[in-house]
């Protein structure tokens, strides 16, 4: 990860990126897209496991476009 994240510029403040971390990003663009399709991917047991995994992540991503939408 270290050879990628310096190859292709991509850190995290400056710091290469984490197996972790990358996983846990791919975890959120697809619970955006599909809570089941998360859990299939990720392998959770049950989508419970995946919506008690990024359901705070799409609440406060809700909650950000709400006030986006207020504000104009």
């Amino acid at each position: 990860m270290k050879r990628l994240s310096a190859e292709s510029g991509v850190t995290e403040e400056g710091e290469a990126l984490l197996p972790h971390g990358a996983r846990r990003g791919l975890g959120d663009e697809l619970y955006d897209t599909s809570a089941e399709l998360a859990q299939e991917v990720l392998r959770h047991q049950s989508v419970e496991t995946t919506h008690a995994s990024y359901r705070d992540d799409d609440v406060e991503r809700l909650r950000e476009a709400a006030e986006d939408a207020l504000d104009t």
